[in-house]
């Protein structure tokens, strides 16, 4: 049985996937999601990177059928690039084509679009990713979900154990100081005791 310290992670990671920033859902005119930026963050891909590692879960979470692709490299001069790709009929044909998987070598580069697709490219060099957001949402008129009441009430109680679990480890924290500081004081007069015995005989 898993303890309530890990009960109460997996519930914040579930909240936090289907709440916040980057929950939405996508117009069904989208059919793909290319990313491509570097592996390190210098040189203006801080904000692809933390759009990947902080709002891109969220938006799978609610789109588990569009493709979301990652193709990472080591070169930072190049620039890092986010290419949406859109239908541009609504009869466009919705059959499903194999998608590369994604790359941390460089092995997965943007696709050009099939004869009913269009492209909308998002320059994110030197943006900080919640500006990347916006404009994503803006481009893919996404629908943006907010907090059922529910949901509400749940990430409140987890702040509420979360700030217990603070107190707890204070105090915990301080009633192992506490035990530490009476063993050291035994421990110290124990000492004193058996010098004392030895000078007496």
């Amino acid at each position: 049985m898993r303890s309530l310290g890990e009960r109460f992670n997996l519930l914040r990671k579930l909240i936090n996937l289907r709440c916040g920033p980057g929950a939405a859902i996508l117009s069904p005119e989208v059919t793909r999601i290319h990313m491509d930026f570097a592996t390190r963050m210098s040189d203006g891909h801080m904000g692809a990177r933390k759009f990947w590692r902080q709002y891109l879960p969220r938006l799978k979470y609610h789109n588990p059928s569009i493709p979301m692709i990652l193709n990472r490299h080591d070169s930072n001069a190049l620039p890092p690039v986010m290419t949406i790709y859109m239908r541009t009929s609504a009869t466009a044909s919705t059959a499903e084509t194999s998608q590369p998987a994604s790359s941390r070598t460089n092995l997965s580069k943007a696709q050009p679009p099939s004869a009913d697709e269009k492209i909308v490219t998002i320059d994110m060099k030197n943006k900080h990713s919640s500006d990347i957001l916006e404009y994503f949402l803006a481009e893919t008129r996404a629908k943006v979900l907010q907090p059922t009441n529910t949901e509400i009430a749940e990430i409140q109680s987890l702040e509420a154990m979360n700030k217990q679990a603070v107190l707890d480890r204070e105090r915990v924290r301080a009633l192992r100081a506490e035990k530490k500081k009476e063993e050291d004081m035994l421990k110290r007069a124990r000492a004193a005791g058996g010098m004392a015995e030895q000078e007496e005989a």
